[in-house]
């Protein structure tokens, strides 16, 4: 297929990579049009807050995909973080040509759900975001569905991998231990990209709402039991006096990956342990020297 990934981040990157092993055509955008990307990505220059420096996109053969990675993370400006996630897609989709009807995949997040007790959640449980960010992906995700033929939206539960090491970092620490007690919901970002190459190489088209988490919601004491454990660390101390000690346990929940699974993908990290251990040597390294 030719596919187009809107961002070349830690997701957008790997997506393509994954996706031109996987045989397809594949083309990206930033905004300064260089990226370490593999041989074959086609990249241009360009951003979403600037319409008209899209103009390159319509330049372009006719596209079977549009895989939208743009992530807000980090804007501090609360107009240009919504025009990120809800604007820059459906921007970036009507100015590509389409083979046939258009079809967007958009990667959004877990944090759209208001559970906070500790409950389970999956692709049927309603949309209750608890914060901005939250109700932005909502819009975004509303947005994109009235923009496109077939639409299907990734919702990504945390990620890591090499250069995402928080949950280590925060484990490593002498008092690292706010609220142990709240759920963690986890995917390595080799993972994500391997199941969009996963559902971009099947007959059938994705459902319209697919979670992408790991196979096992875990306490965050747990997580960082384990991690210094395995750094041969003594346990850590909670930590009574973090700003987020106290209030609303915003994102606890557990996320269900069964849908994910029934259509026949399989984790290469499907827990915390496999894909933290490879990465433990070089945070603890960093923070010795």
């Amino acid at each position: 297929m030719r596919i187009f990934v809107a961002g070349t981040g830690f997701t957008g990157a790997r997506i393509a990579r994954a996706l031109v092993d996987a045989g397809h055509a594949v083309w990206s955008m930033n905004r300064s049009g260089r990226a370490n990307l593999p041989c074959g990505v086609r990249l241009l220059a360009g951003d979403v807050l600037s319409p008209a420096s899209l103009e390159p996109l319509s330049e372009l053969p006719g596209m079977d995909l549009m895989i939208s990675t743009l992530s807000g993370t980090g804007q501090k400006d609360p107009e240009a973080y919504r025009a990120l996630y809800v604007d820059g897609p459906r921007r970036l989709s009507e100015r590509l040509k389409w083979n046939g009807p258009s079809r967007v995949w958009l990667l959004g997040s877990t944090g759209v759900y208001g559970e906070s007790e500790g409950g389970w959640v999956d692709e049927t449980t309603p949309t209750e975001p608890l914060h901005r960010g939250g109700k932005v992906q909502v819009e975004a995700e509303h947005a994109i569905r009235a923009g496109c033929d077939a639409c299907c939206v990734l919702r990504l539960s945390g990620l890591y991998g090499p250069g995402r090491v928080r949950l280590i970092r925060q484990a490593l620490r002498k008092r690292s231990w706010y609220k142990p007690e709240v759920w963690s919901n986890q995917i390595h970002g080799d993972d994500v990209a391997r199941a969009v190459a996963f559902l971009a190489g099947r007959n059938d088209p994705p459902p319209p709402v697919l979670l992408l988490s790991d196979d096992l919601p875990v306490k965050r004491r747990e997580v960082f039991e384990w991690v210094r454990a395995e750094s041969g660390l003594p346990e850590g101390l909670l930590n009574e006096d973090h700003p987020h000690r106290r209030g609303r346990n915003r994102g606890n929940k557990r996320v269900s990956n069964r849908r994910l699974r029934e259509l026949g993908y399989r984790l290469k990290y499907p827990t915390f342990r496999e894909g933290l251990a490879p990465l433990i040597g070089e945070v603890t390294s960093r923070v010795s020297s």
